[in-house]
């Protein structure tokens, strides 16, 4: 059976199940990179950065790059770049209450063994 994802077309149970698994690992800790895969050679890596410095400039960007040539085992070409819908948490804590928001880039690519 299949399930139809809105954003990256249509997973098999396996695929949901990494995913959920993926998020948990990588979403759990606030963040990192994640790889979605689209496709058996496409896919969509997103990495957390700070507003203030810039998706170029942050250091999960590099870790980005690594993750699409480990995915791809070669080669890729990215097709397209961009901010992701990001979210917002309420962090409790001793001096108060806080609203985080999270801003994530994510990079579309095609593996071109």
């Amino acid at each position: 059976m299949k399930y139809p994802m809105p954003i990256f077309g249509t997973w098999s149970r396996a695929g949901v199940a990494l995913l959920v698994v993926l998020g948990g690992v990588t979403g759990g800790c606030g963040g990192g990179v994640q790889v979605i895969r689209e496709g058996p050679d496409s896919g969509v890596v997103r990495y957390l950065y700070k507003g203030d410095d810039g998706h170029l400039y942050s250091s999960k960007r590099e870790e980005a790059f690594d993750r699409i040539r480990e995915f791809c085992g070669g080669p890729y070409r990215m097709l397209k770049e961009g901010k992701t819908k990001g979210r917002q948490r309420v962090v409790e804590g001793m001096g108060g209450t806080e609203v985080v928001t999270e801003d994530w880039w994510g990079i579309q690519f095609q593996c071109t063994k």
